[in-house]
């Protein structure tokens, strides 16, 4: 029968020492499990019921449903922009001009057929030593009529297209769409609308100043082609595909 030890006693020769009093306690071992910080939330104890969740917390997704994707830093609902929206995926200048041109082509057929079916008359015939010319000409109330019908085709077709699908027909075709520059969604109304006005502004004022606004994001220093207006308007255009 073996016999207790004496506490009093130091323990046999080859058995691990105790500290000694106020010493600090000696390095966790290679592989150890470490101990939680104090103050630390304890983990449950095996077998007990998973603690209510807390008030406001979405419920966890039922077992085999899958799972978000991982965070992508974006900030889309979480868990980054949507596919085609991503803000750190600038389109290029070439998608971007040929856009706008296939826009412009679209927006002049419509204004030019919605100005001559209100009976404003562009072309007037005349005739010089009997051989008959057209020449343009547009001028005083005429040409406010047709100023106005030009800004309301032009600006109700880039701010619709802008806040409803984030991109024109010619944008659709080039694959390039209009983002949030802080979450990747579709821009707001607020948004498509300053994004149209600077530069539509920049035209009533002067047809060059016009041109230089929509070549601005040439002089985009941080290298993601984002033009005065994209700043104004909190937006970027990306490209999606």
């Amino acid at each position: 029968m073996t016999q207790p030890q004496d506490p009093t006693q130091p323990p046999p020769y080859g058995l691990p020492q105790p500290p000694p009093y106020g010493a600090p306690p000696p390095p966790p071992q290679y592989g150890a499990p470490q101990p939680p910080p104090y103050g630390a939330p304890q983990p449950p104890p095996y077998g007990a019921p998973p603690p209510p969740p807390q008030y406001g917390a979405p419920p966890p997704p039922p077992y085999g449903a899958p799972q978000p994707p991982p965070y992508s830093g974006a900030g889309y609902g979480g868990y980054g922009p949507p596919p085609g929206q991503r803000v750190n995926d600038p389109a290029p200048m070439g998608m971007r001009l040929l856009a706008r041109l296939i826009d412009g082509v679209l927006v002049f057929i419509v204004v030019i057929i919605a100005i001559t079916a209100s009976g404003i008359h562009i072309f007037n015939t005349s005739s010089v030593n009997g051989t008959d010319s057209a020449s343009f000409s547009l001028y005083g109330a005429s040409y406010f009529k047709a100023l106005l019908i030009g800004l309301v085709i032009t600006g109700g077709y880039e701010v619709g297209m802008i806040a409803t699908k984030g991109a024109t027909l010619g944008k659709m075709a080039c694959g390039v769409r209009v983002a949030n520059i802080e979450d990747g969604r579709t821009p707001s109304f607020g948004q498509a609308v300053i994004r149209w006005i600077i530069p539509g502004v920049a035209g009533v004022i002067f047809g060059l100043l016009q041109l230089i606004v929509y070549l601005s994001p040439f002089f985009d220093s941080t290298h993601r082609n984002r033009g005065w207006y994209d700043y104004a308007a909190k937006t970027i255009a990306v490209r999606t595909r």
